[in-house]
């Protein structure tokens, strides 16, 4: 039996702005029917991580799969068309 594939995949994800290094190298898998929560310090790139997966800000490096394809997410509106939102 083959292993599920993720409906969203963040892998090795990078986000800088200006000399600081808000997300370096997350990795993340959702699979279907999951629920997932981020938690962790002040500043330590959750939201970061989640603008990055609805097409808030583009990552400098890494990338978002959604069904195991690669996508680009230019705009919150491509995150959207895919499904991919957040609350």
């Amino acid at each position: 039996m083959s292993a599920p594939t993720p409906v969203l995949e963040v892998r090795g994800v990078s986000k800088s702005f200006g000399a600081v290094r808000a997300l370096d190298n997350a990795s993340l898998q959702v699979f279907p029917g999951q629920i997932v929560a981020l938690i962790g310090d002040n500043g330590a790139g959750k939201s970061t991580l989640i603008n990055c997966m609805t097409g808030v800000f583009p990552p400098d490096s890494g990338e978002i799969l959604f069904d195991g394809q690669p996508v680009h997410l230019h705009s919150p509106q491509d995150a959207r068309n895919l499904g991919i939102e957040t609350v």
